[in-house]
């Protein structure tokens, strides 16, 4: 008792762990409870505004979990805001935005770049954003050539930050070098050619970054809608006071200053994104102008309580539903299966008396125990940790059909009468040919033998097959003849489906014999009851009895015109007359052995038979000649 509570203590656990270790909060909530922040990271050098301005070095400040075990993270890149003239990577309301998501499973980096325009030159204050988007491309370059020393995973970088760092965001999602825009190349008052947008900073990762995964827009903007590509499909998030005055919500010139070239706010962003059919979301901050988190912290909880479940979303596996065996029998197995991605743990539950056969990740074989519905559950744990919606599959377990008859068999014919259980459907096979899909069945049977009977039984879901070997023969015939020869009797009888011949002789001798013939002697004259008991493999019986006048009538005694001799290994007859010879030749038990019609004289090989006595029999017109000869 002891050892199969702790089976099933054993399996109630194992249940248990396979759910629990699927059950995963992360970038759900705050799960950690630290962070681990490294300050003033170098990534890159570059030219900033201003002609005699000296190379600067760009930093960036990396957040994560405290003490963190996974390897490929997804990472979130912080740009500050400051329309290009002010700012700097800590300035109040990063590093607790940094802090938050790190302590939801985040990497998350913030970073510098080059800030310094000329308030009267429209193309200078396109140069600074277009050296905005090159440092944030530095930084995601330096960080994906380190992505192993910062474990985070270079197919998940997520673009955020406040209204400048968003016109840069959008700019390194949606736009290439054909789009630079003009003044980047050089302009009256600053003639230097910035280069390309990944010429500059560094020269990590070939000159290229990898494609943007999302981006959280926090009242940013886009210098053309028409840059946004349906090819390009990196979906968003967007906050955005519906009062801005320094960055459009709907369209015009930052600041209201025509310094500034027009751009498009969050408004125009979401309807072409929504048109295209890329994922995106509009959160209007109702009455709520610039920066408004400065004043209202509260809004720093909207961010993150509408952005978390959003980038969870895009994070989380999405599992394919699960194909599985819709019915099976009773106390047979189903298999179920997800389609499998690298990396994912897939955690299923067995709802029902099932057991568990196998398990192969992504697909699972149960063996079902009781009968009706049941059914199984899966949830994926991908590579980064985050926990996919649970899929459930149901199954029909149907009771499973008992097989089995029973027979009557009379000679040939047999009644079988159907013991299944829990059937609609029946396929019969008599082993001879025949079938039947009735309930019960006979069958006449054209010779005797030995015949396997078999019996499908089916309730349209599962089968069941029962099987019965049967041995069936017609009752033997016993019918007495003789031939009488003086006092010599050769008695037969038909050989039909017998297996045994009991004689009684009525002078008080017997045999018990397995062939149709048998030779008696009388030993005096008399008349005798003769008794033939005859029965077959299934103990069939059939009685015949004979009155014998034995040296009365009915004797033909021709000893003295048959006559018999041996000549080395032939035996030869001669009858004295013309008349064709039918000899035949019967052992001890009554067995013919050798039959000869021939002319007189007759002769008959007798080498190839061992030594002892025999019993012949001579026909020849009307004579007959019954007598024992050894050889």
């Amino acid at each position: 008792m002891k050892k199969i509570f702790l089976f099933a203590f054993s399996l109630c656990c194992f249940h248990f762990a396979q759910t629990q270790q699927c059950n995963s909060l992360r970038y759900q909530d705050t799960i950690f409870h630290s962070v681990a922040e490294t300050d003033g990271i170098y990534f890159g050098t570059a030219t900033p505004f201003g002609a005699l301005a000296l190379p600067q070095d760009l930093l960036l400040d990396f957040y994560e979990p405290a003490n963190d075990t996974l390897t490929h993270r997804p990472l979130i890149v912080f740009q500050f805001g400051g329309g290009f003239t002010i700012g700097w990577r800590s300035q109040p309301a990063i590093p607790a935005f940094c802090n938050y998501f790190a302590k939801c499973g985040y990497a998350v980096a913030s970073i510098d770049y080059r800030i310094g325009l000329n308030p009267l030159d429209t193309a200078s204050t396109v140069r600074a954003y277009y050296r905005g988007v090159q440092d944030e491309r530095s930084a995601i370059r330096y960080l994906c050539a380190h992505a192993q020393q910062y474990k985070f995973d270079t197919s998940l970088i997520i673009l955020t930050g406040t209204s400048a760092g968003c016109f840069c965001a959008f700019a390194n999602a949606f736009t290439n070098d054909a789009d630079r825009p003009l003044a980047s190349f050089g302009s009256l008052l600053e003639p230097n050619d910035l280069g390309c947008l990944d010429c500059s900073g560094n020269t990590d990762l070939g000159f290229h970054i990898p494609h943007i995964k999302a981006i959280v827009n926090q009242w940013g903007a886009i210098m053309d809608t028409s840059f946004i590509e349906a090819t390009e499909n990196t979906p968003v998030i967007s906050f955005h006071g519906d009062q801005d005055n320094a960055v459009p919500y709907v369209y015009g010139y930052p600041f209201q200053l025509p310094v500034f070239p027009q751009v498009y706010g969050s408004v125009p962003i979401h309807e072409r994104l929504t048109n295209l059919g890329i994922t995106n979301v509009l959160h209007p901050l109702v009455g709520f102008g610039h920066e408004p988190e400065l004043l209202n912290p509260q809004l720093n909880d909207t961010v993150y309580n509408y952005a978390r479940p959003f980038l969870f979303e895009l994070l989380k596996p999405h599992t394919s539903e699960i194909t599985g065996d819709s019915i099976v029998c009773e106390h047979s197995t189903a298999h179920y299966s997800v389609v499998n991605t690298a990396g994912s743990k897939y955690c299923w539950n067995i709802i029902g008396n099932g057991t568990l056969i196998s398990n192969n990740g992504n697909s699972i074989t149960v063996q079902w125990n009781d009968t009706g519905f049941v059914s199984v559950t899966v949830k994926e744990l991908n590579q980064i940790m985050a926990e996919g919606e649970e899929k459930s599959f149901q199954t029909y377990v149907a009771p499973k059909p008992h097989a089995g008859f029973g027979f009557n068999a009379t000679e040939l014919h047999v009644a079988f009468l159907n013991m299944s259980g829990n059937a609609v459907n029946y396929l019969w096979n008599f082993g001879d040919g025949n079938t039947s899909t009735a309930l019960n069945n006979s069958n006449d049977y054209s010779s005797g033998g030995t015949y396997t009977i078999t019996l499908i039984a089916d309730n349209n879901f599962c089968a069941d097959t029962a099987y019965n070997t049967i041995t069936i023969d017609s009752c033997p015939v016993a019918d007495i003849t003789f031939q009488l020869n003086s006092h010599n009797a050769f008695f037969y009888s038909p050989a039909t489906n017998t297996t045994s011949y009991f004689w009684n002789f009525g002078d008080g001798d017997s045999a018990s014999v397995a062939s149709p013939n048998v030779f008696h002697q009388y030993a005096q004259n008399g008349t005798y009851s003769i008794v033939l008991r005859v029965e077959n493999q299934l103990g069939c019986v059939s009685i015949d009895t004979l009155t014998l006048n034995v040296g009365t009538t009915g004797i033909n005694d021709v000893e003295n015109e048959i006559f018999l001799t041996q000549s080395g290994n032939t035996l030869l007859i001669n009858t004295g007359n013309l008349q064709p010879i039918k000899a035949e030749l019967f052992d001890i038990t009554g067995r013919l052995i050798n039959q000869t019609e021939c002319n007189n004289p007759c002769a008959i090989p007798i080498h190839n038979f061992s030594a002892g006595i025999y019993l012949l029999k001579v026909m020849s017109g009307n004579k007959l000649l019954i007598r024992k000869e050894k050889f």
